[in-house]
């Protein structure tokens, strides 16, 4: 097999870690550096496989594997090399009852496009060294008229030096602020993407339907798959306009 072909790279690898002799044994290796073998390692991802793909009935796998007898790929085949056979052959040793497996239930459509969400970088069209700041600050006020119904988070993160921090404030109606220190040398893009997800977080623990986010940088929602997978995350409902 190919994993007894990688077997002496990796115990190479283990002595050549714990400065341990050619004659010491592996196993004593393994306890020492506290990972599995690849064999070990390849029961666990194979196992995994067969259990996530039982709660998935609508995946083209599902029923070669487990309901159709005249596959190749079928539990009762003896090949040494079948993946599926062998994978059975454990769950039969570890006494996993598949029976009590249910289905895993996908969200549709999923939460991230549930609600449309609308970006405006408007304000970045303009720049900086031509226009004044009282243009600005009509534009801002402008576009935030646009969504006079909704409530305003103002989401930032800074970093002075080494440190940094992320924070969300709600102005007006809530009044409230949440913020949070974050380790050493993070990068300022994600610690903008944090300030996002107290925001969210706040949103989602006081049930707000109509918010508007405003944020200090355009890169914190650009790309925009980033932004829908931080809403995703937290299962957030009613954040429609940002």
């Amino acid at each position: 097999m190919v994993l007894r072909a990688l077997d002496p790279i990796h115990h190479q690898r283990l002595r050549i870690a714990f400065w341990a002799f050619r004659m010491s044994p592996i196993k004593s290796l393994y306890a020492e550096a506290g990972e599995p073998s690849l064999e070990h390692r390849h029961i666990k991802l194979a196992l995994n496989y067969v259990l996530i793909l039982k709660s998935l009935p609508r995946n083209p796998c599902h029923d070669v594997v487990f309901e159709d007898p005249l596959s190749d790929f079928s539990a009762d085949s003896k090949s040494e090399t079948n993946f599926v056979a062998n994978s059975f052959e454990h769950i039969k040793n570890s006494n996993i009852n598949l029976k009590i497996i249910d289905n895993l239930h996908v969200q549709c459509p999923p939460p991230w496009e549930e609600h449309q969400i609308h970006v405006d970088i408007s304000l970045t069209k303009q720049q900086k060294e031509d226009t004044s700041e009282v243009a600005y600050q009509k534009e801002f006020f402008r576009i935030k008229e646009n969504f006079s119904n909704h409530y305003a988070a103002f989401t930032d993160g800074s970093k002075l030096e080494e440190k940094v921090a992320a924070a969300a404030y709600f102005p007006e109606r809530l009044d409230c602020s949440k913020a949070t220190r974050l380790r050493d040398e993070v990068s300022v893009f994600s610690v903008e993407l944090e300030g996002i997800a107290l925001g969210l977080i706040e949103i989602k623990r006081k049930s707000l339907n109509t918010i508007q986010i405003l944020l200090s940088t355009v890169k914190a929602c650009q790309p925009y798959r980033l932004f829908k997978a931080k809403i995703s995350k937290l299962k957030i409902s009613g954040a429609r306009s940002i």
